[in-house]
This record gives C-alpha cells, sequence and structure tokens, in this order.
C-alpha cells in the first residue's frame, strides 16, 4: 500500500469524505491498480475517452503527439459542486494529501454544525 493510500483512506470514512478515480485504461487494468494501492475507494473506466472530450481535458494542439489527456483533481462540496480544481498538466500542480486536507477543512467549514474556531 501507497504512502498516500495507507495515509489518506482511513481519514476519508471519518472525516465523511468520498474518493473516485477515474481512469483512461481498460476495466481490468484500472481494477489491477486499484488492487495494487490497497485503495478501497471507487475506480472507474474512461476507456473510450468520452468523459475526457466532454470536459475538455485533453490537449490537441501538438499534432505530432496527438491527444495528450490532461490528468485533474476536482474537490467537490456534498451537493457536486467543483470547489477547487487542481491541473495536474505539470506534476507541480497536482495536489499534495496535505492540500487535499485543506480543501476538506475549507469545505467543512461550510457546514450548520461545525463548530470550530480559528482562535
Amino acid at each position: 500500500m501507497t504512502t498516500y493510500v495507507k495515509d489518506l483512506q482511513p481519514e476519508l470514512v471519518v472525516n465523511y469524505c468520498q474518493l473516485v478515480v477515474v481512469s483512461v485504461d481498460e476495466q481490468q487494468t484500472t481494477a489491477a491498480y486499484r488492487k495494487g494501492l490497497g485503495a478501497e475507494w471507487p475506480f472507474l473506466s474512461d476507456a473510450d475517452r468520452r468523459l475526457l472530450h466532454e470536459l475538455e481535458m485533453v490537449d490537441a494542439t501538438d499534432p505530432k503527439h496527438g491527444e495528450i489527456y490532461i490528468p485533474y483533481t476536482f474537490i467537490l462540496a456534498r451537493d457536486r459542486t467543483i470547489h477547487r480544481v487542481y491541473n495536474g498538466w505539470w506534476y507541480v500542480g497536482r495536489p499534495t494529501v496535505e492540500e487535499v486536507r485543506t480543501e476538506w477543512r475549507k469545505l467543512m467549514e461550510r457546514r450548520d454544525d461545525w463548530v470550530y474556531s480559528e482562535a
């Protein structure tokens, strides 16, 4: 199990958060990758790349290399509106575990039953 999965997975349940991965690989490859990570959250397959095109997550400006799929991370609120987007075109644009936790904290602060202050 990777450090990322080992550190983050237990927090999902206690923080009432959910994680979903969408991959462009075939279902069998995606399932094998999930199993290899030891991840318990869903991994979905977009092997026909329809979702990527619908969300415009494709760079097709370089005819030499064809379509390049840009990795994104979306942090969604409870109503599934987008709270934050990380564009992973460059590796440094991908969120760290701590950045994901920070965004979860910001979303939790929106809740009526959130009683903690920044004191």
